[in-house]
């Protein structure tokens, strides 16, 4: 993972722009998540995605804030992202929030999310949605499942996507 990922992918993470990350943060975005997506907190997948967030959040702050302040800073985020990576630890929590924000967007509960519901959850500013899409879209069908959506989600994290 690059220096640049991981700044990226603070800035996506600090909600509030104040430069640190906090159970707030985290807590936004679970909120918005579910606002794009038109499901309440009140409901069972709306818990998940809640619970999801608040999760990363918890394993976020044990593994990632060195100064035990309560919050990341920019610095310990990119400085031990990277550690998260390799210990498998990213993979833990986003995958519980991978299947979360796919099953909000999953209107239908196919098991596949058309490009007008991808769009509802994949929020990262300056992203060509259309572009996105297609990248994550592997086997070509016009639809995602959730295997392709996690991959992407993977990718967009580590910089490789």
């Amino acid at each position: 993972m690059s220096p640049e990922s991981a700044a990226r992918n603070f800035k996506d993470l600090d909600t509030d722009g104040d430069g640190f990350l906090t159970r707030y943060d985290y807590m936004a975005l679970a909120q918005r998540r579910l606002e794009q997506t038109g499901v309440g907190t009140d409901t069972p997948k709306g818990e998940a995605v809640v619970d999801a967030f608040l999760n990363a959040w918890d394993t976020h702050v044990r593994a990632l804030d060195t100064d035990r302040d309560g919050r990341i800073s920019e610095h310990e985020y990119i400085r031990s992202f990277e550690t998260l990576i390799l210990t498998g630890a990213l993979d833990e929590v986003l995958t519980p929030i991978s299947r979360a924000t796919f099953d909000v967007a999953d209107h239908d509960g196919d098991g596949r999310i058309t490009a007008e519901e991808f769009n509802a959850v994949w929020s990262r500013p300056g992203t060509d949605l259309a572009a996105a899409f297609s990248r994550a879209d592997t086997d070509g069908d016009g639809l995602i499942s959730f295997e392709e959506y996690a991959r992407a989600r993977h990718g967009l994290l580590t910089g490789e996507a």
